[in-house]
């Protein structure tokens, strides 16, 4: 297991450098994640639409996009092979960790897929030489954990953004217990730009501020609801 566990981390780097049928033919049914408290488990889905080519997936969860570190759930299986055109469900499961209760927590599902490799040609049987590189495709999507009794709704978190003007920008505060992840977001016509993480998805009780030199105007913004779909609103700041 800990060779596997090398060989997957090595190939993560490679992650950038796979095929466009290869992205094409592995992925998650889903976007997003809610694990309400309570659950038992929750399941998600893998595909692989690759008529031929089976894959060696490896799946985990953490507590951001780019670490491998420990989270209060449990992935099973971990480590499984994909067929082709077929569909796999992974169970997540929550071993009683305490987690916050009066706000969301959010975590990152991962799952790598490695494309099995063929056998040896008869010249590399030959020579010896059986080595060969494949490349790896990788999805990440957000989980969040939702406590019991959160005050409104999420969909009333995304619509309750309050806005208002600094020196430098537009601050946009999130008063609610949600995470708000953003799609798109315009002042005065102008788009504003989504380049970090603070700036895609505004975390409960904070705010961010956006870089921008319109001082009115109408604010559109787009939000990704639960489902994965996006919702617009709009208010205007004289």
């Amino acid at each position: 297991m800990k060779r596997l566990n090398l060989f997957f981390l090595s190939m993560m780097a490679l992650l950038s450098c796979s095929s466009a049928a290869l992205a094409d033919g592995f992925g998650i049914n889903a976007t997003r994640l809610i694990y309400p408290q309570g659950a038992d488990s929750i399941s998600v889905s893998v595909r692989n639409t690759q008529p031929t080519i089976p894959y060696l997936v490896q799946v985990s969860l953490s507590q951001s996009a780019e670490s491998r570190d420990s989270t209060p759930f449990m992935v099973t299986p971990p480590v499984f092979r994909l067929e082709p055109k077929s569909v796999n469900q992974i169970r997540i499961a929550g071993n009683g960790v305490a987690l916050p209760k009066d706000r969301e927590s959010v975590f990152y599902f991962k799952a790598t897929a490695i494309p099995a490799s063929k056998g040896p040609t008869a010249k590399q049987s030959n020579t010896g030489v059986q080595a060969a590189v494949q490349f790896g495709v990788g999805n990440i999507i957000k989980m969040f954990y939702r406590p019991e009794g959160l005050p409104s709704t999420s969909t009333e978190a995304q619509q309750g953004l309050q806005f208002s003007r600094e020196n430098n920008g537009l601050r946009v505060n999130n008063p609610s217990p949600y995470f708000v992840s953003l799609a798109g977001i315009k002042f005065g016509g102008q788009d504003l730009k989504l380049d970090s993480p603070a700036a895609l998805m505004i975390a409960p009780f904070d705010s961010h501020v956006y870089p921008t030199s319109v001082r009115s105007g109408a604010i559109e913004w787009q939000t990704i609801n639960d489902q994965g779909g996006v919702d617009e609103f709009k208010h205007a700041l004289p």
